[in-house]
């Protein structure tokens, strides 16, 4: 008898066992199938991030005013494009802006590029607050008689970032979690799918790029400082009080510039910039004759201001729709002249508003 019920208890024990390893194994494998899908929402979340991130960008805007009386018209237009490579840690940018005047007095029409800038840049970024650059630029001004100025130069920047927006928060926060999803994979020896074995390669270094990356378009604030080494090509043309036009020898300089640089996100879609250029003599003389027969210092200035509003929705055929304003303030102490006849304006001021597409 006693021999019976000991039977009956070791079967009993043995079933109990036996229903405890299955509801671990089903336990387990319930935890399994929760890690692998949060896996594979995590790798569509960071393919999509990253093609964002990482995309070739076509950026086209524009701006228009006109007025007519008696007869006369005067048109202008304000044209800007932008054909960017962005992928931590390189970018590469080309960038055309144009401003164009017709002018139709009731006699004849004239037509005037004002201001024209072309330019071809590249930067590196070595730390998330420490880049090098290099650039190309051709520039013109009418208002300020430079027919032509070319620019070559490389320099470096220090840039800081302070807090986030709540955008940037959110995808911050999803990268990471992934990052720690992603590592616990790993750890388990997890296999899958293509989906699945996409988001398990996926390492800690990536994540780290992509939080810099983020940062840096996402930051609430931005303060930077560039300096940079240029050589400048000019050739200025004068407009003479008898109605003709005289063209000044190109001029060679070398020239240092510090770059500050300010940007500001108030609020989700809203971002003003601010930087100017100090560009200063190097490598030759500090001080030439101006048209007044005085020493002056051979320095220039480059102000830019831009405040961008992204609107909330944008259509099928664009990836973002934006209203801008824009300023541009360019002085030069030493403005080309004619020697006892007349000088070249030395300050240009520029207000524009237009609307810009990324496609």
């Amino acid at each position: 008898m006693r021999h019976r019920r000991n039977v009956k208890a070791c079967r009993l024990v043995s079933a109990g066992l036996v229903f405890l390893l299955v509801f671990a194994a089903a336990g387990f494998a319930g935890q399994d199938n929760d890690l692998k899908k949060a896996l594979v929402s995590g790798w569509r979340m960071w393919r999509d991030l990253q093609a964002d991130l990482n995309a070739l960008t076509f950026t086209v805007g524009a701006g228009y005013y006109g007025d007519a009386s008696s007869g006369r018209e005067l048109n202008k237009l304000d044209i800007n494009a932008s054909l960017a490579k962005s992928g931590y840690p390189n970018d590469l940018k080309f960038d055309f802006a144009s401003s164009i005047q017709l002018k139709n007095s009731g006699v004849k029409t004239d037509y005037l590029e004002n201001v024209t800038s072309l330019l071809l840049s590249y930067e590196h970024l070595f730390t998330s607050y420490f880049k090098a650059y290099g650039f190309v630029e051709r520039f013109t001004d009418t208002y300020l008689s430079i027919q032509q100025r070319y620019e070559t130069g490389v320099g470096v920047k220090g840039e800081f970032e302070i807090g986030l927006t709540e955008m940037g928060r959110k995808k911050i926060k999803d990268v990471i979690e992934f990052g720690k999803t992603a590592a616990e994979g790993r750890a388990q020896n997890m296999a899958g799918g293509e989906d699945l074995t996409s988001a398990l390669a996926v390492d800690e270094g990536q994540i780290r790029d992509t939080v810099i990356a983020l940062e840096k378009k996402y930051a609430f604030l931005a303060v930077g400082l560039a300096c940079t080494t240029l050589a400048e090509i000019e050739r200025a043309s004068i407009d003479l009080p008898d109605g003709s036009s005289r063209l000044i020898d190109p001029r060679r300089r070398f020239r240092v510039a510090l770059r500050p640089s300010l940007t500001l996100r108030p609020s989700e879609g809203l971002s003003i910039k601010w930087q100017t250029y100090y560009k200063m003599p190097a490598f030759g003389p500090t001080h030439v004759i101006a048209f007044d027969g005085t020493m002056r210092y051979d320095m220039r200035t480059d102000t830019f201001v831009t405040i961008k509003y992204d609107l909330p929705k944008s259509p099928a055929w664009a990836r973002r729709v934006s209203l801008l304003i824009d300023y541009k303030y360019f002085f030069d102490n030493v403005p080309p002249f004619v020697r006892g006849v007349i000088s070249a304006a030395s300050q240009h001021n520029s207000l524009a508003f237009k609307i810009q597409a990324e496609l």
